[in-house]
């Protein structure tokens, strides 16, 4: 189950009003994060290529099939870029063929919306709730209502126990047992410490600070880069894969866009290895930044461009967001266009992260 999770707004709606034309190709030559609380152009991008006219988030490039985190990359993109109609067309999709009794959504569906896998991932789960309570549009109070039931549902079923009782967010329900099944990058700070906001539940925080706190420990304080994937034994003991590849380039995003600062300065020492020649734009490297596949992706730029965000190296990372936008182009992508949007939104405004 290894799951593999901006031009002014009117250029972006400009952008939408050809989506369902099923393109994959990235439109547009800039990355420049927004500075005006407008979406980046690579939101409206995203939302043209990869959003079908009945609310469902597909992969073109694999296979034409959805996720339930492509659901909820939609929802929040489609939020940002203020489109409260294609927000609910989402959802309806994503609550009509994904979720579960339970609350939580099944990850893995096929072109037609039936059900692959139902074993939820707890990235989307909270990004789902994140969106549906951050909603300000028309209908939002049932909407609300909605995300209060998948984050309750995320509490209730993907979060474990940890060292000194810290709880943790695990990679779903099936990875709760021991050893647990750990991803870094489905630790989306910005989603943690906003639902706490939201909920008034400071159980999120507790969550984020040991996120941060594990993060850590995988990392050696920073020294490294952090895993794709980690498992945690009873005792607390942690044993990270050997690879940082598309799973663990969100957590440095997640952790640049975060508002706890050790958050920031984990992010801002994985700097100084990204930044070594061939690193920036590599596919996967080890944890210790040896090159395992040159092969880019959109989002290897992306995680360098938040790292040298975090260091206060400004203008390598508008550099590296350039770069991640003329990679998109050059081979489009479902996953490597989502983070092309999101890395401008998080990084060069306040439209996601809050601080």
């Amino acid at each position: 189950m290894v799951l593999v999770l901006c031009l002014l707004l009117a250029a972006s709606l400009s952008v939408l009003a050809t989506m369902g034309s099923g393109s994959g190709a990235g439109r547009g030559s800039s990355a420049e994060p927004s500075v005006s609380g407008q979406p980046p152009p690579a939101v409206g991008q995203f939302l043209a290529n990869y959003l079908r006219p009945d609310g469902r988030i597909w992969r073109p490039d694999q296979g034409g099939d959805t996720v339930s985190e492509g659901q909820a990359y939609g929802l929040l993109l489609a939020e940002v870029a203020g489109r409260d109609d294609l927000f609910g067309r989402i959802w309806q999709w994503t609550q009509d063929h994904l979720q579960l009794p339970d609350g939580l959504f099944a990850w893995h569906a096929d072109a037609a919306g039936h059900i692959l896998d139902p074993g939820p991932a707890s990235d989307a789960d909270l990004l789902i709730a994140w969106a549906l309570l951050r909603y300000q549009g028309p209908g939002a109070a049932p909407l609300h209502q909605d995300g209060t039931r998948v984050a309750s549902a995320v509490l209730a079923d993907e979060v474990t126990t940890g060292p000194g009782g810290t709880p943790v967010l695990t990679a779903g329900p099936w990875a709760t047992g021991r050893p647990a099944t750990l991803d870094p990058s489905y630790w989306s700070l910005p989603a943690l410490t906003g639902l706490a906001r939201l909920t008034g539940n400071d159980q999120w925080l507790w969550i984020a600070d040991g996120a941060v706190a594990l993060t850590a420990q995988l990392t050696s304080n920073g020294a490294l880069l952090p895993p794709d994937w980690a498992g945690m034994t009873a005792d607390g003991a942690l044993y990270p894969e050997a690879q940082y590849g598309l799973d663990a380039q969100r957590t440095v995003v997640w952790f640049a866009a975060s508002c706890l600062p050790r958050a920031k300065t984990l992010a801002a020492r994985w700097w100084r290895l990204l930044r070594l020649p061939g690193r920036s734009g590599a596919l996967a490297l080890t944890l210790s930044a040896a090159i395992v596949s040159p092969v880019a992706n959109a989002l290897p730029f992306v995680a360098a461009a938040a790292a040298a965000a975090a260091a206060d190296a400004a203008s390598a990372s508008r550099r590296l967001l350039i770069q991640a936008a003329s990679q998109q182009r050059r081979q489009p992508g479902y996953y490597g266009g989502a983070w092309a949007a999101f890395g401008p939104t998080l990084l060069g405004s306040r439209l996601l992260n809050g601080c």
